[in-house]
């Protein structure tokens, strides 16, 4: 049975000359007015450690948010904990101007690219100020560009689902940081990706980030996000992949997979109505259908402890009013918390990567079993 609380627990690693800056992105990243917020001086990096492994081990918490650390020594030790304890963190470097141009998230397909729309949409929304993406594009290995189709439209349908319309981007060179700088004015606001963890049996300092903090002055996010807590199949089990399923409409289909949780207990059988209409309203004001046949509706419930999900395969398809007219025959139903949730943002990104493959979307449409559909979504590695 899922649980129930009310509020965001952040950890908050500040200096006392940036407490009050820091605590007031945190509070924007949480999306939650009621967030505890847990402050901990830089001081010694063996008390800091200490305090946040005690506080993660003591109560939930959801998200660390730091100042970024003059010391790399001090940085690389932050992102392993926050990787050891697998929780997700932002540390943010205020930069010499405040952010009062756009909020740029810079990728290049990288693992992180969800979490860093979530966070510069929040903040762009609290602060009044346009989004838009830069998708690097590396010509340094032979002169190909480095990303593929595939990148471009994952973070098409993540923009589509986090309701915002991004101007996009794409410029191409061999030096990254020399040519971000040249394209960012004095006042915007970088939202970057941490270094993947394999990238961690080497100092932080030299990594990429540290050679953009050096070298860029404006405003600096970095968004670490835990690699492989989040699996699918930890998020599907027993029947919650349903193939070869039937539905008249968009509601019926809804309703067929709250239904499904509520069954597998994932939700109270009292909140079912409620969930309906909260998923139906959403659904009015914006579509979940997004390209390559699948939607992906969302609601968050008040005080739900964690993240559920209910997908069904519908291969005659079901209207959910797409932008191109087609029909939705994969349809992932998401239940979760209202406010910062990475494990929602992971999987979301996880499932997108998957279905925006001609192969997959085949292979689930000839499943028989929910064996079969979850080792389509999620090999099983052996």
């Amino acid at each position: 049975m899922s649980q129930f609380r009310h509020e965001i627990t952040v950890i908050m690693v500040a200096s006392p000359g940036f407490r009050s800056l820091i605590g007031c992105y945190a509070e924007m990243i949480a999306g939650n007015p009621s967030a505890r917020i847990y402050s901990t001086d830089e001081g010694g990096l063996s008390g800091l450690v200490a305090e946040l492994k005690c506080s993660a081990l003591t109560e939930r918490v959801d998200l660390i948010v730091s100042e970024w650390m003059k010391d790399p020594k001090i940085m690389q030790r932050l992102l392993r904990i926050a990787q050891e304890l697998e929780l997700p963190a932002v540390f943010i470097r205020p930069g010499t101007t405040q952010p009062g141009g756009r909020l740029v998230v810079s990728t290049s397909g990288g693992p992180n690219i969800c979490e860093q729309m979530w966070v510069a949409r929040e903040i762009s929304t609290r602060i009044g100020r346009p989004l838009e993406i830069l998708h690097w594009q590396d010509e340094g290995c032979f002169g190909r560009r480095c990303c593929s189709a595939g990148d471009f439209a994952v973070e098409k349908i993540l923009s589509h689902l986090l309701g915002i319309q991004p101007v996009v981007h794409q410029p191409a060179g061999s030096d990254f940081i020399t040519g971000v700088a040249e394209w960012l004015a004095p006042d915007d606001l970088l939202i970057m990706g941490a270094p993947s963890s394999l990238r961690w049996t080497a100092d932080f300092a030299g990594s990429l980030p540290d050679q953009v903090e050096k070298r860029i002055k404006n405003p600096l996010f970095l968004f670490s996000s835990p690699e492989g807590c989040v699996r699918l199949r930890r998020l599907f089990w027993g029947e919650l992949i349903k193939p070869q399923m039937r539905a008249d409409g968009k509601e019926e289909a809804l309703s067929l997979l709250v239904d499904n949780l509520v069954d597998h207990n994932q939700l109270p059988a009292h909140c079912k109505a409620e969930i309906l209409r909260r998923v139906l309203k959403r659904e009015k004001r914006q579509s979940a259908a997004v390209d390559c046949e699948t939607a992906f509706p969302h609601v968050t419930l008040p005080g739900c402890f964690g993240v559920v999900c209910s997908m069904g395969i519908f291969p005659e398809g079901v209207d959910f009013k797409s932008a191109d007219g087609s029909l939705s025959r994969f349809i992932c139903l998401f239940v979760t918390p209202e406010g910062f949730s990475d494990e929602y943002l992971t999987a979301l990104a996880k499932i997108a990567k998957r279905m925006v493959l001609p192969d997959v979307r085949q292979a689930l449409l000839r499943s028989e079993t929910f064996v079969q559909a979850l080792d389509i979504l999620e090999p099983n590695s052996k």
